[in-house]
């Protein structure tokens, strides 16, 4: 029984440390998203910095081969949710879309995959946008080159 309290133990320390990560003052607020409530934070100014390392503006791919985003999201105050898209530039497509929500995490990887499918030269744009829990976002864009 002593392992089943350590089980319990463990998940409400861990429940309360989401609770104050995401709890930096402010007001909260129902995000309709099913998880912890956004806390907004009015004193928060400085919006989240994003990197995206790979893959690089204009980057060439061959059909068939892996497009690997990767990168990094940082805030000085703790990220709220984000996502990353990737679009087919010719039709508007969603390929591919992956949601983030990484409630009061001051630094956070990302790294997606895609597999090309092509017969035609195809233009892609990847597109990351984070949002802290200040309503500070930070949008960023790469365009690559998809050949059959």
């Amino acid at each position: 029984m002593k392992q089943g309290y350590k089980y319990l133990f463990s998940v409400t320390v861990g429940i309360i440390l989401l609770l104050a990560a995401c709890s930096k003052g402010g007001t909260t607020v129902s995000d309709n998203s099913g998880g912890s409530p956004h806390v907004d934070n009015p004193g928060d100014t400085t919006a989240p910095v994003l990197d995206i390392y790979t893959p690089t503006l204009n980057q060439v791919f061959i059909n068939g081969t892996i497009i690997n985003i990767t990168g990094r999201i940082t805030d000085n105050a703790g990220l709220y949710r984000g996502s990353i898209k990737l679009t087919n530039d010719a039709n508007g497509a969603v390929l591919k879309e992956q949601a983030y929500e990484i409630h009061g995490i001051v630094s956070y990887n990302f790294n997606i995959s895609y597999t090309t499918s092509v017969t035609t030269v195809s233009d892609y744009t990847i597109t990351a946008t984070f949002e802290d829990h200040g309503s500070n976002s930070t949008t960023k864009s790469v365009k690559v080159k998809v050949n059959p």
